[in-house]
C-alpha cells in the first residue's frame, strides 16, 4: 500500500514538474496565436486566435508600422535545413572515422581521446573571433559553406566519444573473422563495425543536427546576410529598437522548435540507447 501511494505521489510530483518547465512553451504557442493588441496581456491563451502570425512569417512576411517590418522566413528555414543536414552528414561520418582509428588502432597515443574530449569543454564564444578572422581568410565567411566548416569544430569532439562507445559495443571477434575471410580494415570498417554501430551513427547525426538548428551566436556573427542566416538567428530581429513583435516572433519560435521536438518523439527509445553504448552491454 504504501509503495503504491508513493508511485502516485512521484508521479504527480513528476507531471507537475513538467508542466510547471514547459509552461513558457505553451505560453509561445499561446501567444503565436495572439492578434497585435494581445501581445501585451499577461494571459496564456489568445482572446482571439487568429493564424497571422505564422501565414506573415511563412507567406507573405509582415509590416507592423514604427514597430518595423520583416520578409517571410521560408528561405531562411531552407538554410537552416541545409547546414543542419551537411553538418549532421559531415560530423557523423568524421566522427565514426575517428573513433575507429582511436579504439582499434589507438591512433593518437593513449590521450588523444581525452584531449578530443576535452576540446568539447571550450565554450564557443571563446574561439569565436578566431573563427570569424580564419573565415574571412579563406573566402567562407557570410557563407553556407562557412556554417558547415565552422559547425563540425564544436560537435566533432563529443560525436567522437558517442562513436567510441558505440565501437565498443561491436564484438571484436566478427571484425577478425572478416579479416580471416579476406576483407580489408576498410571493408571491416564499412561491412562489419558501421553496420553494428548504426544506432551510435544516427544519434550522433541527430545531435549534430540540433545544435547545428538550435545555434544562435555563431551564425549570427559569421552569417550575417540573408543568404547565408539561418532562421535561429533571423529571429532575434523581431526584437529592435523600436519594440519586440512577439506574435511573429513566437510563431518562429514554435517553427524552430517543430523539428526537435517531433525528431526527440520518434527516436527517443533509439537515443538513450545510442547515448548508453558502451557502458552497458
Amino acid at each position: 500500500m504504501r509503495a503504491q501511494v508513493f508511485t502516485i505521489l512521484v508521479t504527480i510530483f513528476g507531471w507537475g514538474f513538467a508542466l510547471l518547465y514547459l509552461l513558457p512553451f505553451f505560453w509561445m504557442v499561446g501567444t503565436s496565436f495572439k492578434p497585435i493588441g494581445e501581445w501585451g496581456l499577461p494571459t496564456p491563451l489568445p482572446a482571439n486566435p487568429t493564424s497571422r502570425n505564422y501565414i506573415e512569417v511563412l507567406v507573405t512576411g509582415g509590416i507592423y508600422g514604427v514597430r518595423g517590418h520583416f520578409p517571410p522566413i521560408l528561405r531562411y528555414l531552407v538554410n537552416s535545413v541545409i547546414i543542419s543536414s551537411s553538418v549532421a552528414a559531415l560530423t557523423s561520418i568524421l566522427g565514426a572515422v575517428t573513433a575507429y582509428g582511436v579504439l582499434r588502432y589507438r591512433a593518437g597515443g593513449a590521450f588523444f581521446a581525452n584531449w578530443v574530449l576535452s576540446l568539447r569543454m571550450i565554450p564557443p564564444v571563446v574561439i569565436l573571433s578566431p573563427l570569424v578572422v580564419l573565415t574571412k581568410t579563406i573566402g567562407l565567411y557570410n557563407t553556407l559553406g562557412g556554417l558547415i566548416f565552422v559547425y563540425p569544430i564544436i560537435t566533432l569532439p563529443i560525436v567522437t566519444w558517442f562513436m567510441i562507445g558505440a565501437f565498443k559495443s561491436v564484438p571484436r571477434e566478427t571484425e577478425e573473422a572478416a579479416l580471416l575471410d579476406g576483407c580489408t580494415p576498410f571493408q571491416v570498417f564499412i561491412r562489419i563495425a558501421l553496420p553494428q554501430a548504426s544506432i551510435g551513427l544516427a544519434t550522433s547525426a541527430i545531435f549534430a543536427f540540433l545544435f547545428s538548428w538550435s545555434e544562435f551566436l555563431i551564425p549570427l556573427l559569421l552569417a550575417p546576410s540573408e543568404t547565408a542566416m539561418p532562421l535561429t538567428a533571423f529571429a532575434g530581429y523581431f526584437s529592435n529598437q523600436y519594440g519586440i513583435l512577439w506574435g511573429p516572433l513566437s510563431a518562429s519560435a514554435v517553427i524552430i522548435s517543430l523539428p526537435v521536438i517531433m525528431i526527440a518523439i520518434a527516436i527517443q527509445r533509439y537515443l538513450v540507447r545510442g547515448l548508453t553504448l558502451g557502458f552497458i552491454k
